[in-house]
This record gives structure tokens, C-alpha cells and sequence, in this order.
């Protein structure tokens, strides 16, 4: 042969290697399932959204201690009203000795 056939030879096997290995990655990735993804559900608020709810909630928790809506409470906005109620509701969430008595703990005892 010559020099010329061979290195015709070598490339059209070359090309065919790689026209080959193309087809079998092709096939191989059809065999896998395909992977369906579900869109993100929104974060859902504890925290009321309307001046309505948030009163509601707020005094709710006002209740729970004792207490009812501050003179004035018309006159604070929304936002006002929200921070309120979020602040009322970290007041009255238990502490870590009432979830879990003993929890505080040291290691060294």
C-alpha cells in the first residue's frame, strides 16, 4: 500500500471510530428516563397578609397573655400592625427549656 491509501485508510477509520462512538452516546442517553421537575411551590406566609387578618392574628395573640389591642391601634399602618403582631408572636413562642426540658444542659456535666 501506500503511504497515501494508508493515512486515507486511517482517517476514514478514525472518522467512522468517532461517527460510532457518537451513535452509542445518542442511544445510551435515550435509555435513560427523563427526569421531570416540578416548579417551585411559592414559600407560603405565616404571617397574614390584609390589615383585617393581621389584627385578627395579633389580637389572638394578645389574648394569650392577657392583654387586648392598645388605645389607638387604628391609627397604625399596616406595616406598623404586622411588625406588632410578628413581635407579639415571638413573645409568646416557648423557650427551649419548655420544648425540651433539660436541653441546656452542659456536656461537661
Amino acid at each position: 500500500m501506500t503511504r497515501r491509501r494508508i493515512w486515507t485508510v486511517a482517517v476514514v477509520a478514525f472518522v467512522a471510530g468517532a461517527a460510532l462512538a457518537v451513535a452509542v452516546m445518542t442511544v445510551a442517553e435515550d435509555e435513560t428516563p427523563p427526569v421531570a421537575t416540578a416548579a417551585a411551590s411559592p414559600a407560603v406566609s405565616q404571617v397574614p397578609e390584609t390589615r383585617a387578618e393581621l389584627v385578627e392574628a395579633w389580637s389572638a395573640e394578645l389574648e394569650q397573655v392577657g392583654k387586648e389591642l392598645p388605645e389607638g391601634w387604628e391609627a397604625l399602618t399596616t406595616d406598623e400592625i404586622r411588625g406588632r403582631y410578628v413581635h407579639q408572636r415571638m413573645v409568646n413562642a416557648p423557650s427551649a427549656e419548655d420544648i425540651d426540658p433539660g436541653m441546656e444542659r452542659r456536656v461537661n456535666d
